[in-house]
């Protein structure tokens, strides 16, 4: 038995970390850093070896989401433009005046490159390493030209082990990203099956988070321009869709749950109910793998969850008819028998949808259409930031000029080891001043720490190897940690360039003061830039942000009232507008995280606006479950009532908006009725002889009451959300006469 449950959490481990790896990308950065120490300290080069080092590890780390080719692509573009950074410090190095320049377009280069994806502030942040690395001397052609091949040596063996797999599976990478949507729908079932720990909630926010960022991510894998998957792109494209919607779904189910889960209830029924799930939570899976694997005993396996999933709810289903279960639960649990149809209904999409993939693969055309592909300048999109009112341009700017000061600190003073004064800039400064000083405070007391700790790995000199595994151990730690504890994690990469550095070449203690002096100096000079050069105040932005955010609610909600009237489901149109108030909902919750963050905030403002910010993402959850109650409803009916009251509370978001911006005090009173009777609150306040053999009849699943009350109830909980929504922007106005 404990065998068992060990291959079963090896497994699960497994399959997570093919989906998405953590401990085994802390290990491939790992073996990326030591690789090339391990060779250069062989070949009896290690001062060569730190920059191969260096550029394996920051390669590695980069998280390119992409394609095998377009992925090769970035990597031998970058790797040019990295190569050349350490033979143009060499070259530089010996005048400051030259070395003040080189830094000011290397750190615009970069600052600039971190438009260009996720992965551009590692690369670029790789090519201003290995320069201010390169700014000690020798300075010789000929040690410029070994510093650039070493570091040419260590990014083609980072490019092996990102593009190990291209030879094999050419396609993993797309496939793979077009089933971690489904992966990650199917531990959302999982966890609703599971979890009934009070922290439910803040998992179901996290996996919530998950499901939306991979969909953001597997979008640039269905363009038009892709080729090799033309013929079937559009029915992969719905397949995503369709993860959308069950996960969509999943999500919906979540408040009823929590209900059922709080009464701590028992029988049967709650049996079936987690079964329900748990196969919910295999069929998901079960796409997933006819996505990455494609065999064909994959696809019988995904028929068959989806018919033990309509086996489980039929049969829960028949339990509820027969238990005499309170009016309320059986509602909540009715409710999500109806969206458990729609999940089986997506279910049974993606099943049709992956037979006619495989049947147009077999069948695949000889020849490719020819595409046209885009222009560099497009492809790199490096234009979109030339205007001096975006902060991206704006932040390049204050970037250069304190770093370009740092150089000129660090020769003119003749700092030693001053170029981590300009590294901590780049890592430090941000565009606001809050994060800034908050990442500057977090460095230095990381930088403090590790550098205490790395004094105490040089009193007693130990053998080259045991600084290798000591290397290994805080590269790991520092990869592993990066997300999750900032300060902790430079607290280790400290400790792992203290240890680099004494193989690399003799050092005493003080390098680690020295690191400690540059990076504190270095982090006061951003904090200073953040707030001297052109400050981008949140407290002047958020409203316009929380506005936004606001009216891409309203436009979501605008989409439901179409698709009612035209009775078209849960229409493509609406995820793509839920994904636009998601996004937006994101862009508040960091314009509220920098506005705690900068100085002078009040506390009561900061409050109101975190209030509006939870009400706001809580009502992009209610709408979409209200998307997810469209297909069960009766096409038969035209909601006339429904969607008038749709189109209104649609303008009130629009005036809310308006107020926001323009920091009006309300002239119209804020409904607090909701526009239904609460038929949960009728029947559980009236007496036990009212609610009647024939109410419950009528509550019974196939019944289009039940179908049309579970209706009234979301649209109670939209109305709700959009009062508290009122009265913080209320509250919000009412703080500027304070």
């Amino acid at each position: 038995m404990v065998f068992e449950k060990f291959i079963i959490k090896l497994r699960s481990f497994l399959r997570q970390e093919y989906f998405d790896p953590d401990v085994l990308r802390a290990l491939l950065v790992t073996s990326g850093l030591l690789v090339p120490l391990v060779v250069s300290h062989a070949l009896e080069v290690p001062a060569y070896g730190s920059f191969a080092a260096i550029t394996a590890q920051l390669l590695l780390s980069a998280r390119i989401q992409t394609t095998y080719p377009r992925e090769a692509f970035i990597l031998v573009f970058s790797l040019i433009f990295i190569s050349l950074a350490p033979f143009i410090g060499t070259l530089v190095g010996n005048n400051i005046w030259w070395a003040v320049i080189a830094m000011a377009l290397i750190a615009g280069i970069s600052s600039l490159a971190k438009e260009l994806g996720t992965h551009g502030q590692s690369l670029s942040l790789c090519a201003v390493i290995v320069f201010l690395l390169s700014l000690s001397g020798p300075h010789e052609l000929e040690t410029g030209l070994y510093r650039m091949v070493a570091t040419w040596c260590g990014g083609i063996w980072a490019s092996m082990v990102i593009l190990f797999f291209w030879p094999f599976r050419p396609d993993l990478p797309y496939y793979t990203n077009l089933a971690l949507p489904w992966e990650l729908s199917g531990n959302l079932a999982a966890l609703l099956a599971n979890s009934t720990s009070k922290a439910l909630e803040e998992k179901i926010q996290k996996k919530e988070i998950a499901l939306r960022n991979a969909i953001n991510n597997v979008l640039p894998f269905l363009r038009k321009n892709n080729r090799r998957f033309f013929y079937i792109r559009r029915d992969l494209l719905k397949t995503v869709r369709a993860s959308s919607r069950l996960g969509a779904t999943m999500l919906a189910m979540f408040t009823n749950l929590e209900t059922i889960y709080r009464q701590n209830l028992s029988g049967p029924w709650l049996t079936d109910l987690q079964i329900c799930f748990t196969n919910a939570s295999k069929a998901a899976k079960a796409v997933a793998n006819v996505l990455v694997i494609g065999r064909k005993k994959d696809i019988e396996h995904l028929k068959n969850c989806i018919s033990q999933l309509v086996l489980t709810t039929q049969q829960l289903e028949q339990h509820l008819d027969t238990n005499d279960l309170d009016i309320v639960i059986r509602l909540d649990l009715h409710r999500i028998l109806i969206l458990f149809q729609s999940a089986i209904h997506y279910l049974e999409d993606a099943h049709l949808l992956l037979n006619r993939i495989e049947e147009k693969k077999a069948n695949s055309p000889d020849e490719l259409i020819p595409v046209r592909f885009q222009p560099l300048s497009k492809l790199l999109s490096i234009h979109r930031l030339f205007n001096f009112r975006k902060v991206p341009l704006r932040h390049t700017l204050r970037l250069m000029l304190l770093t370009s000061l740092s150089i000129g600190l660090f020769y003119g003073f003749e700092i030693p080891r001053g170029y981590w004064i300009a590294l901590t800039i780049m890592v430090v400064l941000q565009p606001d001043y809050g994060t800034t000083q908050q990442k500057a405070l977090q460095r230095v007391t990381g930088t403090t720490i590790g550098a205490a700790i790395s004094t105490l790995l040089l009193i007693q000199p130990l053998n080259t190897s045991y600084y290798i595994l000591l290397i290994a151990i805080f590269c790991f730690a520092f990869i592993y940690l990066q997300q999750r504890n900032y300060t902790i994690s430079v607290v280790f990469v400290t400790m792992m360039l203290v240890a680099m550095f004494e193989v690399s070449g003799a050092i005493d203690w003080h390098y680690a003061a020295y690191r400690l002096f540059a990076t504190s100096l270095g982090g006061i000079l951003a904090i200073m830039g953040a707030f001297l050069l052109w400050p981008d105040w949140e407290r002047s932005q958020v409203r316009s942000i929380l506005a936004k955010g606001f009216l891409a609610n309203r436009d979501l909600l605008l989409q439901l009232q179409h698709e009612l009237t035209a009775q078209t489901g849960f229409h493509a149109r609406i995820i793509a507008d839920r994904r636009k108030a998601e996004i937006a909902n994101l862009s508040i919750a960091d314009s509220v995280v920098r506005l705690q963050l900068e100085p002078g905030t009040k506390k009561q403002k900061l409050q109101i606006a975190q209030n509006i910010s939870f009400h706001n993402k809580r009502l992009t959850r209610e709408l979409t479950s209200f998307a997810a109650l469209l297909p069960s409803m009766d096409t038969n009916e035209s909601y006339a009532e429904l969607i008038l009251i749709l189109e209104q509370y649609s303008q009130l978001i629009t005036d809310y908006a308006e107020y926001l911006k323009t920091e009006l005090l309300f002239t119209n009173s804020i409904p607090a009725e909701p526009p239904f009777p609460d038929v949960k609150s009728t029947l559980k306040l009236s007496p036990s002889h009212v609610v009647s053999t024939k109410t419950r009849d009528q509550l019974h699943m196939n019944t289009g009451t039940l179908k049309e009350e579970l209706i009234h109830e979301q649209v109670n909980k939209i109305a709700l959300t959009i009062h508290d929504l009122g009265k913080s922007v209320q509250a919000l106005n009412a703080l500027k006469n304070i």
